[in-house]
């Protein structure tokens, strides 16, 4: 189905469902890992002897910067770096501190990672520093958990529209993804971000966008078999008799005019 005919499905299916007051799903905010990142100061600078850290000494380059304050270059076990972005790093908050400097520490947020291009190996990270006390407007996931009841028990499809939501919160209190329980949604229903706001007041997304619909059942004509399979037998069995008595008749014919002769 093209993304044109679904949308024509859903709105065909909020056209034909009666008006609905403001639907309840319960919803559950993640929030991001705290990491702790150990790096020394970097003074290698420029491509070859910053190549040359990951060759020679296994170490990846990095530079946190933001807050008005100089950049600072860093570089850490390169291991430990992959290690701490593989599982779920980007979305963490990153306590880097440096070794050697007591009480120097600094809270950071992944900028950019950059990638080889071919062995798609961490080559280089940035990381943005943020003021515990500061506002940011993320983006976080959007998660939907459990199968609708009218998907489940009464055959419709579910759509969703939207994967990601905008919020306004403090730095110290980033989610990392927002998971909506879908399980008690039926057929014809319309779950909008406006649904939200009740249980969840700093999203900013569009309150009219649509999240998820469950749409009617797709009916399939089926092609309608013949009633009875005894009368096509008795036809065929017909045809075939016909057939051999009219052939016989032709070649009794065909014998007496070749005697005559």
């Amino acid at each position: 189905m093209s993304e044109v005919e679904v949308q024509a499905e859903v709105e065909e299916t909020a056209s034909e469902a009666p008006a609905k007051g403001p639907l309840h799903v319960p919803i559950k905010l993640h929030m991001r890992e705290e990491i702790t990142l150990p790096v020394q100061e970097r003074s290698e600078r420029g491509r070859g002897p910053v190549g040359r850290l990951r060759r020679e000494q296994g170490m990846l380059p990095g530079i946190v910067y933001g807050h008005n304050q100089e950049p600072f270059c860093f570089k850490g076990e390169a291991r430990m770096l992959e290690r701490a972005l593989g599982r779920g790093g980007q979305n963490a908050i990153f306590t880097v501190q440096v070794e050697g400097v007591q009480g120097e520490s600094q809270r950071t947020v992944v900028r950019e990672i950059q990638y080889h291009k071919v062995q798609g190996s961490v080559q280089h990270v940035d990381l943005l520093r943020i003021d515990p006390e500061e506002r940011l407007r993320i983006t976080i996931a959007l998660v939907a958990e459990g199968t609708p009841d009218g998907v489940r028990l009464g055959g419709g499809s579910l759509q969703q529209s939207i994967t990601e939501l905008d919020i306004e919160c403090l730095a110290s209190e980033m989610p990392s993804s927002i998971e909506i329980d879908i399980t008690g949604l039926n057929i014809g229903d319309s779950l909008h971000v406006r649904d939200l706001l009740e249980q969840e007041d700093r999203i900013l997304t569009d309150p009219e966008r649509t999240i998820f619909t469950v749409l009617q059942p797709r009916l399939v004509e089926e092609v309608a078999a013949p009633e009875d399979d005894e009368e096509v037998e008795e036809g065929a069995e017909e045809g075939a008799e016909e057939g051999a008595e009219e052939g016989a008749e032709e070649g009794a014919e065909e014998g007496a005019e070749e005697g005559a002769e």
